[in-house]
């Protein structure tokens, strides 16, 4: 009789402890998950800005991006100049690129001249993709996660951004 008596006991705590081992169990994944994404949007940035420095408004870039220099080479829509100067759009599409799996509601926005004045998509007064102007590439994303959602809390907010000069 006792021994059934033992049986039952392992079973109850088996039942308590399992699903707190099953939440922490899925929190480390969600973890793994959000330095993941993180480091994702840091390299997306890093890479972004890259192309904006070397797609600058030198005379020798045959596709500039970015708001032109008054010396800059600009060019027309074609097969090889999806979207040239003033689109920021290749910049854009150098980000996502980098950003798969981080999540689809990322935003991605561009900012030429210094970085205390750069809100969003709006540059500095007068700034442009001449050689010497800082470039700044911000990207932020909502991730959703297993054991937050599980307690009722929605996505958490991440972001990253880069700057750099532009070199070309």
């Amino acid at each position: 009789m006792m021994r059934n008596a033992e049986r039952g006991q392992s079973l109850v705590e088996f039942a308590l402890v399992l699903p707190i081992f099953l939440m922490l169990l899925v929190a480390v994944f969600d973890i793994g998950h959000v330095v993941w994404a993180n480091d994702a949007l840091a390299s997306a940035a890093e890479e972004a800005t890259r192309y904006a420095i070397v797609h600058g408004g030198s005379e020798s870039t045959t596709c500039p991006v970015g708001p032109p220099a008054p010396t800059a080479r600009t060019s027309d829509f074609d097969a090889d100049c999806a979207f040239p100067s003033p689109s920021r759009e290749a910049v854009r599409d150098a980000a996502r690129r980098w950003l798969n799996g981080v999540g689809g509601d990322a935003v991605i926005s561009v900012c030429y001249g210094a970085v205390a004045h750069c809100a969003g998509d709006v540059d500095q007064p007068n700034a442009t993709n001449a050689r010497g102007t800082p470039v700044t590439v911000s990207i932020s994303a909502r991730l959703s996660l297993a054991a937050p959602s599980l307690l009722g809390i929605g996505p958490i907010g991440i972001s990253a951004s880069s700057t750099m000069l532009v070199n070309h």
